[in-house]
């Protein structure tokens, strides 16, 4: 049994039979069920005041584990000078001269390593044991911390996690000495706001045009849903996930924009709450004639998309994540997943903390693969 799919929870067979309903081939619908994942939303409940340790968070800064520095990226002087040149186009030489470069300029300098201490970007924290109760495959306690190294002039993303047993005792992240960022080649404003975060429990799909040639590990899954049908009628249902996008009912996050969900996230909304009359009364300008449409006052709010999720889909129409991150670290890309993706509130974009099921299922986090969606 693959605890990863929504079809294997039983908390989510309303929101699978709801989905699955929108689909009038049930050879299709049983092809899709095997894309549909056992997923979590997360939602800003509360603006980040640190008086918990641990608690579920998103941006500012971590509770780090008592002993444990606040992680760095080391970075040699020549690979320094090539990112200020590189971002400036200018020499090396032109940089040291007018940009008064010296060891001690703007990152802390580690003497025995001979680099630049760079801090890493602080993603998300996450408590296991509040989430634990929406699926099986995380681990039942213990916290995990998503860090990001993100070098402007470059496209590599190294992404790290790290996993902090429940016995341990934190330091606030308000006691942190807010890491240096140099907007000029890596900066933190996306994630300065910090935000408390609760979570659902959801199902997420993958985006039927991905499952085509270029993701053979995605066809390949297709079809082995389909071996019980003659050939011609298997043919016929991989024909159609070409247009089953076109052919679903429209769902309420599928109506917004993504300036849209991201409002909605920011004001603290959380689906099946009940919308009151004075919340919806005091509802900001920002509120487009689409959101006033949709929210209706004394009623649950439907479900929309969190800020963040857990066992996802990336969502790349050509080379699915897990095809890149199988060639990064080995191994077959349908072993691969999401396991975490969070929205960058400042660009709209989607990023993901790829994992090996294996090293999921073992609890080891020391193999991270990071991509934007695209």
């Amino acid at each position: 049994m693959d605890m990863l799919l929504a079809e294997n929870s039983p908390i989510r067979q309303q929101l699978l039979e709801q989905k699955l309903a929108q689909f009038k081939d049930p050879n299709l619908a049983n092809v899709l069920s095997a894309f549909i994942r056992c997923s979590v939303d997360l939602y800003p409940c509360a603006n980040e005041d640190y008086a918990q340790l641990g608690n579920s968070r998103l941006g500012g800064l971590p509770d780090l584990p008592v002993g444990m520095d606040y992680p760095v990226t080391l970075v040699g002087r020549e690979e320094m000078l090539d990112a200020y040149a590189e971002e400036f186009d200018h020499t090396r030489e032109y940089i040291e001269e007018h940009y008064c470069w010296s060891q001690d300029w703007d990152w802390d300098w580690d003497e025995a390593a001979q680099a630049f201490r760079v801090p890493m970007q602080f993603i998300a924290q996450l408590n296991c044991s509040d989430l634990k109760a929406f699926q099986s495959y995380l681990p039942r306690e213990g916290r995990l911390l998503f860090f990001l190294e993100r070098w402007r002039f470059s496209e590599m993303l190294r992404g790290h996690v790290y996993y902090v047993a429940e016995d341990q005792q934190f330091n606030s992240g308000k006691a942190i000495a807010e890491p240096k960022f140099d907007d000029a080649v890596c900066a933190n404003y996306e994630y300065e706001a910090a935000y408390q975060l609760q979570g659902i429990a959801s199902i997420k799909m993958i985006a039927t045009d991905m499952i085509n040639s270029d993701n053979p590990h995605l066809l390949k899954l297709a079809k082995a849903r389909l071996q019980a049908l003659p050939e011609p009628q298997q043919a016929m249902v991989l024909e159609a996930l070409e247009v089953v996008d076109d052919e679903l009912a429209p769902e309420w996050q599928d109506q917004l924009k993504g300036y849209e969900l991201i409002q909605l996230n920011e004001h603290g909304f959380i689906p099946g709450q009940i919308l009151t009359q004075t919340q919806w009364s005091a509802l900001p300008e920002w509120q487009s004639s689409n959101l006033q449409a949709l929210l209706v006052p004394e009623q649950p709010l439907p479900y929309y998309n969190g800020i963040a999720s857990i066992n996802g889909h990336g969502d790349s129409r050509y080379k699915a994540p897990e095809l890149h991150a199988a060639a990064e670290l080995g191994g077959n890309a349908e072993d691969y997943l999401v396991l975490f993706k969070a929205v960058y509130s400042e660009h709209s974009m989607q990023l993901n903390f790829i994992i090996h099921r294996d090293d999921l299922a073992l609890g080891k986090f020391d193999r991270i693969y990071c991509i934007y969606d695209n």
